[in-house]
């Protein structure tokens, strides 16, 4: 039940990662294609927020998996860097800046937010 708990809080932080990062793009900003050229200060603003909404959703996986929380901090940083490359490497001709910001900003701060708390003691 243990393992279970932590997948599904990895899963839930992934999503609640991502979702932030990509409502950023499409509701808040209004960009109807992220993976055109920006300019420099976007691309920055953009990677506060990527920080900001990996903190979120890598804390929220941690709080999700109380016994577990550095284990579900890994599995959310794999699973955002997995999503990030095969976003990466499935947009051919197109700029990669918004896939390169998730991959090293967004699953290092859902990694760092998760690792951050520690696991409640283990019942008996």
């Amino acid at each position: 039940m243990i393992i279970l708990r932590a997948t599904l809080a990895a899963i839930l932080g992934t999503l609640i990662t991502l979702g932030l990062y990509l409502a950023w793009f499409f509701a808040i900003t209004h960009h109807d294609h992220p993976w055109d050229g920006e300019t420099f200060g976007f691309m920055v603003l953009t990677a506060f927020v990527a920080a900001i909404c990996g903190l979120i959703g890598g804390y929220i996986g941690a709080l999700s998996a109380p016994l577990t929380p550095r284990g579900a901090a890994d599995a959310m940083a794999a699973l955002i860097a997995i999503a990030a490359v095969f976003a990466d490497r499935h947009t051919p001709g197109q700029h990669h800046w918004a896939q390169l910001i998730a991959l090293f900003v967004a699953a290092p701060a859902a990694y760092a937010a998760g690792r951050l708390r520690k696991p409640l003691p283990r019942p008996a």
